[in-house]
Order: C-alpha cells, then sequence, then structure tokens
C-alpha cells in the first residue's frame, strides 16, 4: 500500500513538472526551448512523454534557462 501511495505521487510531481515546463516553453519550439536552457531536446520530449524524469542538473538547467520554478514543491498524497 504505502509503495502504491508513493508510485502515486511520484507521478503527480512528474506531471506537475511537466505541466509547469510546458508553460514555461510556451509558443517557442521544443528544440528552440531546449538550446536555450542548455538540455537535449530529447530530455524534454521524454519528460512529456513520462518516459524519464530529470536529474537535479537537467531541473537546475531548466529552472535557470527558462526563469522559471518549475518544481512543483510538496505534493499530498492523501
Amino acid at each position: 500500500m504505502a509503495r502504491r501511495a508513493r508510485r502515486r505521487s511520484h507521478g503527480e510531481v512528474a506531471r506537475r513538472f511537466a505541466a509547469n515546463l510546458r508553460l514555461a516553453i510556451g509558443e517557442r519550439g521544443l528544440r528552440v526551448a531546449a538550446q536555450e536552457a542548455g538540455v537535449d531536446h530529447t530530455t524534454i520530449l521524454a519528460v512529456f512523454e513520462g518516459r524519464a524524469g530529470p536529474d537535479l542538473a537537467t531541473i537546475a538547467k531548466l529552472e535557470r534557462g527558462f526563469d522559471v520554478d518549475l518544481w512543483p514543491g510538496r505534493v499530498d498524497i492523501d
């Protein structure tokens, strides 16, 4: 049960992070946005598709590149 709740909370954090990232990118193309942030466009695509979660260095690059907080903070699992 606790394992399932952890997966749900991780999934919710990932979903919110991806949504924040989409907002930060706005109307820019994926490759242009990735270049501005200093990451590969396939990394952003993997986050959007839920295939991968970014590591801390990638999160920092994205937040610095777009000048916005992307990490959703604490997520309740109730």
